[in-house]
């Protein structure tokens, strides 16, 4: 596929703002809060003409998506067209475009790649949870496929305070993803298109 020289290089990336993963108690107390953050970017992308990228995991009941550590545990969760499984009902979703994982990492196995070739992306502001795991994760691979990344601090959460500050130090300082208030995410999105 070609890219479109044309299209805006920057996406805004939402990761697993999914009812299920606001069922830990951590998270749940944030989940209104990050929901409205979320939907203000979603808001700022959309004027700028961006585009919005969404990722939800979604596993089969066979087992056969289950991670290594779901299948030792013998738990899924988040099983197709479940309640666990949809996004957060007050996520504002027109117009995005919905990518399906099974892992940490929304490039492993999914389409995302393609898709943010397809629409010329050079540059993802990612959001989400949890922060130490499935951002995390995305961040790194966007990394490894030359993506440039800034995390959107104040649209992520993490039910493990302790390891998400430890990756977002990582992706810092060790990949060069700085991590943004929200005033900054949104001028990000706001700012002129650009072929960086």
């Amino acid at each position: 596929m070609t890219p479109d020289t044309t299209a805006p290089t920057l996406a805004l990336l939402l990761v697993d703002l999914q009812n299920a993963y606001f069922e830990a108690p951590a998270l749940a107390g944030v989940r209104e809060s990050l929901i409205e953050r979320a939907n203000e970017l979603v808001r700022a992308a959309r004027a700028a003409g961006r585009p919005v990228v969404l990722v939800r995991t979604e596993h089969a009941r066979d087992r056969s998506t289950w991670t290594i550590n779901m299948r030792a545990d013998g738990e899924g969760f988040a099983f197709r067209g479940t309640e666990q499984a949809a996004y957060v009902s007050t996520l504002e979703r027109a117009g995005a475009i919905d990518v399906v994982k099974t892992r940490d990492d929304a490039f492993h196995g999914t389409r995302l790649r393609e898709v943010l070739s397809g629409l010329g992306v050079s540059q993802l502001l990612i959001g989400g949870v949890s922060t130490h795991s499935c951002v995390a994760e995305t961040a790194m691979a966007a990394f490894a496929h030359d993506y440039r990344v800034a995390i959107a601090g104040e649209a992520v959460a993490s039910e493990n305070g302790s390891l998400a500050a430890a990756m977002l130090d990582f992706l810092t300082e060790e990949l060069r993803q700085p991590v943004l208030d929200h005033a900054a995410s949104l001028r990000l999105l706001q700012g002129p298109l650009d072929a960086r």
